[in-house]
């Protein structure tokens, strides 16, 4: 009997806590007069945007990407380094791996000859 009595506690527990858990109600969608504000300010941004000239378009672009690079952690910028392609380099990769001249069929011949084991003959 005391075992089923401790069960039943537990299981309201854990049905407990997994509601309380389960009621993360911190996020508020927006209402509507904030969606209107939201959107007149893209708009208002967006009009400031074309009004701006290509070079001050640019100006924006480089600052932004600045701001973050600077807020970028250790990993992020390691992670950035690792995937960036340099175009000149790997250019220059190609046309080196295609300077080296290719084997003959007697010099592959040997290379597979010299790279299989001898048979015992058992």
């Amino acid at each position: 009997m005391n075992k089923l009595l401790a069960a039943l506690f537990a299981s309201a527990f854990a049905f407990g806590m997994t509601s309380a858990f389960a009621d993360d109600s911190d996020f508020k969608p927006l209402s509507k007069m904030e969606t209107n504000e939201a959107k007149a300010a893209r708009e208002a941004a967006k009009m400031k945007w074309d009004a701006m000239t290509p070079q001050e378009q640019a100006a924006a672009k480089k600052a932004a990407r600045n701001k973050k690079l600077s807020e970028a952690t250790a990993l992020d910028e390691v992670a950035n380094e690792n995937m960036m392609y340099n175009a000149k380099q790997g250019a220059a990769e190609t046309a080196k791996s295609k300077e080296q001249a290719k084997p003959t069929k007697e010099q592959r011949a040997q290379d597979v000859k010299s790279s299989t084991k001898p048979t015992t003959g058992q």
